[in-house]
């Protein structure tokens, strides 16, 4: 239940999968003002007011590591967080790529770098923002069903 005067934040998120069936999340700065620093989180971010989700997701892509990756939209999952002790709640467009790519050799403009991880390494890792449910729904629904005709 969504407690009065949550804020919710409307975002995207990029589910870049990779040939191995993994999934490519940054790790956010370690800084003390920066929300959950040093947990991962996907590549995205809020959706300004004049844009649609879908440009919002090719905006935060190309400002954070310069792929203009053909993109999907996949589904919205909202989901709720605690950070500080202060509700937050996120309504969440996220969108799957494909990355045959060498991900060493993406241009991270944000964060202190990327790394790919399967559904069981995920549950090992501190994750930003409630993430692990949008991750979790990810391995589960996409990857294991549909992506086994990748």
């Amino acid at each position: 239940m969504l407690h009065p005067g949550t804020p919710i934040r409307p975002c995207v998120s990029a589910l870049l999968l990779t040939p191995d069936r993994k999934v490519i999340i940054q790790l956010r700065d370690d800084k003390p003002d920066l929300p959950f620093p040093a947990c991962w989180a996907t590549l995205g971010g809020r959706i300004e007011s004049s844009e649609t989700p879908e440009q919002a997701m090719r905006r935060e892509l190309y400002e954070e590591t310069e792929l203009t990756l053909p993109l999907t939209y996949w589904r919205r999952i909202d989901h709720a967080y605690v950070w500080n002790g202060r509700p937050g709640y996120v309504e969440n467009y996220a969108f799957v790529g494909h990355f045959d790519g060498v991900v060493s050799e993406i241009r991270l403009h944000e964060g202190q770098r990327l790394d790919c991880f399967n559904a069981e390494e995920i549950g090992h890792i501190p994750i930003a923002y409630g993430l692990e449910k949008l991750l979790k729904e990810f391995f589960i629904d996409y990857v294991h069903r549909i992506g086994s005709n990748l």
